[in-house]
């Protein structure tokens, strides 16, 4: 399967985890141009169309799925994973924007309810984005076998306190920079999952940015 997505860097915070990401060179940038790969994450996961999303052609993700960018495709689709993980009672939020105009690489911001959840099922989310849009070649992403992986695998951990720690000499994936400085407005939420009462937003106004709104789901 080609490589349609990377993941440049993570920043693990206190309430967020914030993802760049890249979209190859070769691939496409909007779910426009490939409808038929866009069908196939819909038929993967139909719910996601009933998403809360404020910024694009309506209030729900519904109306905005067949003409959106990818990264904010593969943004919903995160959050989906992580609602039906139930490991959480909170919102599910998230923020999706365009770090440069007419670059491909985006920022994906997403609550940190476990910062081994939330990048499993980022990582998850781009391996569905990427089979879908890659010709839907092999075999059909398992969406419920990959949910219950990422609830075994939290389960798994050393809750803190019972030998959760690395020792000192245990070196850690630089990939991940803890506790980093927000780099963002977080006086709002973006995105939400399913469940999520957005009325309160109907007459908000949102800054769009040079290339990308911002995301309400």
């Amino acid at each position: 399967m080609a490589q349609l997505i990377d993941i440049t860097r993570v920043v693990v915070g206190t309430e967020y985890l914030t993802a760049t990401v890249h979209i190859s060179n070769d691939g496409p940038l909007m779910t426009s141009e490939d409808l038929e790969a866009t069908t196939r994450v819909y038929n993967l996961l139909p719910t996601i169309i009933d998403h809360a999303c404020a910024g694009d052609a309506g209030m729900t993700f519904k109306d905005c799925m067949g003409d959106t960018e990818i990264a904010h495709l593969l943004e919903h689709v995160t959050v989906e994973l992580l609602a039906r993980s139930n490991l959480t009672d909170e919102v599910i939020a998230g923020r999706t924007w365009r770090e440069l105009a007419y670059d491909r690489t985006y920022s994906i911001q997403l609550p940190c309810i476990d910062d081994v959840l939330v990048s499993g099922a980022l990582s998850s989310a781009i391996w569905i984005v990427t089979w879908a849009f890659t010709g839907g070649a092999g075999a059909v992403p398992d969406v419920d076998a990959t949910v219950k992986g990422l609830v075994q695998l939290v389960q798994s951990l050393p809750v803190e306190g019972e030998g959760g720690e690395l020792p000192a000499d245990e070196p850690v994936d630089d990939y991940f920079e803890e506790d980093a400085a927000e780099e963002f407005d977080d006086s709002y939420d973006d995105d939400f999952g399913p469940d999520a009462d957005y009325d309160d937003y109907e007459d908000e106004e949102f800054d769009r940015g040079p290339s990308m709104s911002q995301k309400i789901i």
